[in-house]
């Protein structure tokens, strides 16, 4: 049975859709909360793991860090429903479980605030660097910098390993980004992150054999390139308010091809496509009947 650790920060996101744009001073109105939107799992962990439930990966396991609280037992109750483990959840004694605020705006644009609930200089616990260590694939998404380093000191070479990307100087530096570039066997990212992949990919100078790269492109679809070759692969649009989680699930459908042995190049990137077209097309729903119920 494969084992997949997927490692990043865990939320608990609440989703709220806007009639206009937020001013000081000035009441914005919330049009509509999606059903299963107040709060709803969130977190990059959750979204790959969940892809890779939902692809036929039975011990896809989030590697993450949640508050004592009474929003922990309800990240854990959320992931349980969705039949992914919580084996590798740290309570943290006296924090406060993650959460965003996710406000979509008329024109689409989306402010995100988030708390994050923990005190600073996460580590992995004992329990958490035995599932790194045991895995056949780790998947470092979004985390505490300091975790960054630990996966790639645990790991051995026939471990392999996913980066999906997040540019963000806080979680992740140059020089993180560099080693990652060198050891990862896939790295998927989006087309505004392309120029901070290059520059990591220039750094690091070296790459592992056969390393694949996925850019993302929205509704233009993607892009994978594996030993110096490209393939350009469409997409089929979907319409949706709230696409958080679309990416990160994409890379759950690509991760899970690649651990059931796909080769295709086309199919790998299907599978990432299938994986975000089946948490769009369960947001459209929700909105729907969202909307009327108002």
């Amino acid at each position: 049975m494969t084992t997949i650790a997927i490692t990043g920060y865990a939320s608990l996101d609440h989703v709220a859709i806007l009639d206009g744009s937020p001013q000081a001073g000035l009441t914005t109105t919330i049009l509509q909360r999606p059903q299963d939107g107040w709060p709803r799992l969130g977190g990059g962990p959750a979204f790959v793991a969940m892809a890779l439930t939902a692809a036929g990966i039975e011990n896809a396991v989030p590697v993450s860090w949640i508050g004592d609280d009474a929003a922990g037992q309800t990240y854990r109750d959320q992931l349980s429903s969705k039949n992914v483990s919580h084996e590798g959840l740290e309570a943290v004694a006296g924090a406060r479980t993650p959460v965003s605020v996710l406000a979509y705006e008329p024109d689409g644009g989306c402010i995100c605030l988030y708390d994050p609930g923990m005190p600073t200089g996460l580590k992995l616990s004992p329990t958490q660097k035995e599932l790194i260590a045991n895995a056949d694939w780790v998947c470092v998404t979004i985390g505490p910098s300091a975790v960054n380093d630990a996966v790639l000191d645990a790991i051995g070479d026939a471990t392999r390993l996913a980066w999906i990307v997040k540019h963000d100087p806080r979680a992740m530096s140059a020089t993180q980004a560099a080693r990652f570039a060198a050891r990862a066997d896939l790295i998927c990212f989006s087309h505004a992150e392309s120029a901070f992949v290059q520059a990591a990919l220039d750094k690091a100078g070296t790459a592992r054999s056969g390393r694949i790269l996925i850019e993302t492109r929205g509704r233009q679809g993607a892009t994978i390139t594996r030993d110096g070759q490209s393939v350009e692969v469409s997409a089929e649009p979907i319409s949706v308010t709230d696409p958080t989680g679309a990416g990160d699930s994409f890379a759950g459908g690509v991760l899970a091809a690649l651990a059931q042995g796909e080769t295709d190049p086309e199919a790998i990137v299907r599978s990432g496509h299938a994986a975000a077209r089946r948490l769009l097309l369960a947001r459209q729903t929700s909105e729907n009947e969202s909307a009327l119920r108002e």
